[in-house]
């Protein structure tokens, strides 16, 4: 997914949420060293996963990515919950996501 379509997504999805205008969006850089394990604690926002699209594993509790994993039918870009990001290689990864946070009313 590339960030124009994580962005355009984003605003679909708090708009069905009734979130409407009402959040913020980040762009959330990782470097993982070989083998590391990231765990994202993301319960309230949504993470896109963007890249790259290889050698990384996202699970939450939305699903899961994994391109090594044949036995997957559809791989999710989208995730929220707790986050576990895994560097499948020996060489440091660079991850790349769009992190969407729905901002509090502050009229409640």
């Amino acid at each position: 997914m590339n960030e124009g379509t994580a962005i355009e997504f984003a605003r679909c999805k708090m708009r069905e949420l009734g979130v409407d205008d009402n959040y913020i969006i980040r762009y959330r850089h990782f470097r993982l060293d070989p083998n590391e394990i990231l765990e994202i604690k993301g319960e309230n926002h949504l993470y896109v996963f963007i890249r790259p699209l290889n050698n990384v594993k996202v699970k939450s509790k939305a699903g899961i990515y994994d391109m090594k994993d044949d036995g997957i039918n559809e791989l999710q870009h989208v995730h929220n919950g707790i986050i576990t990001v895994e560097n499948q290689t020996k060489d440091r990864q660079n991850c790349k996501f769009i992190q969407i946070i729905p901002l509090l009313d502050k009229n409640e």
